[in-house]
């Protein structure tokens, strides 16, 4: 579940809805945080059975190497948040097929876990029944996340699951 000390401030504004104010990008306190999604071929190499993850990394921190993607055992079994926190060398895998960079966010220095977490906080449970539900969705909905939470634009979140539908269907059969 994310911090509830997050470095964006709630402020409410005049029609009674609250914002959220984004920290300053310039202050000496902000990190960098990247985030990559990376695709993997799927059995059979469908474009809605290849797996995604996203694995965030730092400029500012070359020891901060998180990944987070949702997988399950088979088609029957409940999803599950899996969550690697080290550095992982994706593109060697024997199923990789490429990535998408998805640019980066801002963080106040100390609260680098606070976009894996709100990605990681992406629900799952029951998630089973819904037979289109995957690991993509679970990426676009924590990529959607973050957008509600201030930390990047709808405009940029169009943007990048573009890129991932037009990576995920490249080559794909059927």
């Amino acid at each position: 579940m994310p911090s509830s000390k997050s470095s964006y401030k709630r402020r409410q504004g005049p029609s009674g809805q609250s914002s959220l104010v984004k920290p300053d990008d310039t202050s000496d306190g902000c990190m960098t945080i990247a985030l990559t999604i990376f695709i993997f071929r799927g059995q059979p190499d469908a474009y809605y059975k290849r797996h995604v993850l996203i694995y965030f990394t730092s400029p500012d921190n070359p020891n901060f190497h998180e990944t987070v993607h949702a997988q399950r055992n088979d088609d029957r079994s409940p999803w599950r948040v899996d969550q690697i926190h080290k550095r992982t060398n994706w593109p060697l895998s024997d199923t990789y097929l490429s990535h998408v960079n998805a640019g980066t966010v801002q963080v106040s220095s100390g609260q680098e876990m606070l976009p894996v977490d709100i990605v990681a906080a992406t629900p799952v449970g029951g998630r089973e029944v819904d037979s289109g539900w995957n690991c993509q969705h679970f990426v676009l909905e924590g990529l959607q996340a973050l957008v509600y939470h201030g930390f990047q634009t709808q405009e940029w979140y169009d943007f990048v699951e573009g890129e991932l539908t037009d990576q995920l269907i490249n080559g794909a059969i059927g």
